[in-house]
Parts: structure tokens; sequence; C-alpha cells
């Protein structure tokens, strides 16, 4: 899961924070890796006395539902208590004690120094040493509140949500930093489209790639932008985000193949990038209203 920006950790020494709360005997209700270390966890929790004990990765966490029975220790005493919506940050190397009396639901960005490093560099052309994560403990922040409320109705199984989820972590990324780090400097304004030359160029490319997993990162380096640059100018560019773009070029693909009696809907849908059938027949239906196979008994396409 999480590997330490230094140096890569075994699958076994990953995720602290994720290990401590299994060890409490909290279960995951989910779980997204996103690639290059970040990962997204869904948790839910009941009771319990939780220490994290100097992480080597970076976490988000936020409250989805209650959390007032959730409280912060200092030498054995409660000195914050959470609430829907509520924000912790938890740096690499912080220290920090939990006492759990009721049931609450928050999600966990996990994340590491690279991210941070990269996000810094990127997005506002700064040295990655000069910047530092500031910890939280249920602070009140709308911004990551309303994050947390649209990870939790997310379907993150759902067609495309993968890229969805990535992006959208990125995102996170670039709030955790500008809002509660050390930097200082102000994001510079992105403004115009990509030319017409990288237009092409990732029409192409995205068209050549529908059958594997796209990142936004992935993307992004096709054209030499960091991942928040090239999002917005990518939606400047075309009038959408690029997970949604990615998202309708697999179903155009699939909406052609299936007027071939001969192609199965399984192999379809693993041509075009979904991970099986049933992936495949949700974002078909949502988009078009039918399934694939009522799709083809409405042309009377049969095999």
């Amino acid at each position: 899961m999480t590997t330490n920006a230094r140096s890569p950790q075994p699958e076994s020494q990953r995720h602290d924070i994720a290990d401590t709360l299994r060890a409490a005997g909290v279960a995951p209700r989910r779980v997204l890796e996103l690639g290059q270390g970040r990962a997204l966890a869904h948790w839910q929790n009941r009771k319990g006395l939780i220490h994290y004990e100097r992480p080597s990765h970076h976490a988000l966490s936020i409250y989805t539902q209650r959390g007032d029975k959730a409280s912060r220790l200092v030498n054995g005493q409660a000195v914050s208590h959470g609430f829907p919506g509520a924000a912790c940050l938890f740096p690499a190397g912080s220290r920090s004690s939990w006492l759990i009396d009721g049931p609450f639901e928050f999600f966990h960005l996990y994340f590491s120094d690279r991210d941070i490093a990269r996000c810094a560099a990127e997005t506002w052309d700064c040295e990655p040493e000069q910047v530092r994560l500031n910890e939280l403990y249920h602070g009140n922040d709308p911004i990551l509140a309303q994050s947390g409320q649209l990870l939790a109705q997310s379907d993150w199984q759902a067609a495309g949500q993968t890229l969805a989820m990535d992006h959208l972590s990125q995102w996170l990324l670039v709030q955790i930093v500008s809002r509660h780090s050390t930097v200082q400097q102000a994001a510079p304004e992105v403004t115009g489209q990509l030319s017409r030359r990288y237009r092409r160029l990732l029409e192409e490319r995205i068209d050549g790639h529908l059958d594997q997993p796209l990142t936004l990162a992935g993307m992004a380096a096709w054209v030499n932008l960091s991942p928040y640059h090239f999002a917005r100018l990518f939606r400047a560019t075309f009038g959408c985000a690029p997970y949604q773009y990615v998202q309708e070029q697999r179903l155009i693909r699939a909406k052609a193949q299936l007027r071939h009696p001969a192609n199965k809907i399984t192999a379809i849908a693993l041509a075009c990038g979904f991970n099986d059938s049933s992936q495949f027949s949700r974002a078909f239906r949502k988009r078009y209203g039918l399934t694939p196979t009522a799709y083809r008994e409405q042309a009377g396409i049969r095999g």
C-alpha cells in the first residue's frame, strides 16, 4: 500500500495507521489503491483506545458520520472531540492517542513525502524541503468536509471511478498543502487551453490505451504537465474532466463493437478498459439507458 518516499517498504509494513486500526479490531469497509503509494480507505469504528506511533506516511482523515464520541487524548485527558465533517491530518512521524466510545465513519487518504514534494514543486514551483505539513486534529475545514461527503456517496467500484478518485486525491493533495502546510506561494493562474498538437496527441494516445488503466498523472506526463495543471487545461480544452472523457470514449468504442454479433460482451468489456462485464453493463446502462444485451436486442443484432 503506501510507501515511504525515501525507501520502499514491504507490503506488510505499509500504511502504519491502517495497520494500527486493524490491530485494534477495526476492519475497512472498502480500500482503493491509487498507485504511486497513495490509497483511500473507508473505515467504521465503534469502540477502543488507539495510538498512532510515528507513521512513516502522511494521512488525512475526514469524519463523515457522527464522531462526537471520538476524542483525542493528551496525557490521558480528552482535548478535542469529533463531529461530522471533522478533519485530522497526521504528518509522518506524528504521535497521537484516541479514545473511541461510540460508532462513527471516516475516510483516510494515505500519501507520502514524494506526493508532497511533487505537489509543491509542480503547483507552486517551490523547493519541497521548505514545505512541512501541520498537524490538524478535529479541524473545521468545509472544503475537506465536502470532499468526505463526495467520497461517501461515490461507488468506488463503478466504471471509471478509479480514475475519478485518483483525480480527487490529486486535488485533495493541493488542498492539504495549500491550507495545512508551511507553503507560502500562491498557486499560479492557469489560463488558456492545450495546444492543437497536444490535443491531437491526447486524443490519439487515449484512444490507443482505452484497454489499459489510465491515471491522471500518466496522462499529464504525456504532455509534460503536472496533474493539477493538466486537469484544469484538459477541462478547458475538452469541456469535461479527464476521467469523464476517458469513460465516454470507452463507451463509444464499446457501442460500436456491440454492432458486430461475433463480439462477446465480456471480450468487449475488457477490450474497452472495464474490469468485467458487470461493470461495463452498469456504465453502459447509465449512459445509454439500457444494458448492452438490451441494446443489441433493440437493434436486432443477434449472434
